[in-house]
């Protein structure tokens, strides 16, 4: 997933922005932030309602992340036996992943 242009150069609440996606073969998604406090939580949604989530807590020696993507949407019942969910949620594992090791290498690879 990368940044689509014409995005803005700081996310706020009501703010939308693009990213290139790809399953199977390359898309683009247009969000809206749905919820933001500053350095706590922010979430977002495209025209189908999901809503993807950043949850930020303080912790002893660093921030605890938590993502969550919502699938409670009639439609997103629909994507379950299509395997979406599990492949959602190992992409979510392994986007934690980078984030931790951006934190603490400074590097993004």
């Amino acid at each position: 997933m990368t940044a689509s242009k014409d995005n803005p150069a700081r996310l706020s609440l009501g703010a939308r922005f693009s990213m290139d996606m790809k399953v199977g073969m390359p898309y683009v998604t247009k969000n809206t932030v749905s919820e933001f406090d500053e350095g706590r939580i922010i979430a977002w949604h495209h025209f189908a309602q999901f809503v993807w989530r950043y949850e930020l807590v303080p912790v002893e020696g660093g921030t605890e992340v938590t993502e969550s993507f919502d699938y409670s949407k009639p439609w997103g019942i629909a994507l379950g036996p299509l395997g979406f969910p599990a492949k959602n949620q190992a992409a979510m594992i392994k986007t934690l992943e980078r984030l931790d090791h951006l934190v603490t290498t400074g590097s993004p690879s």
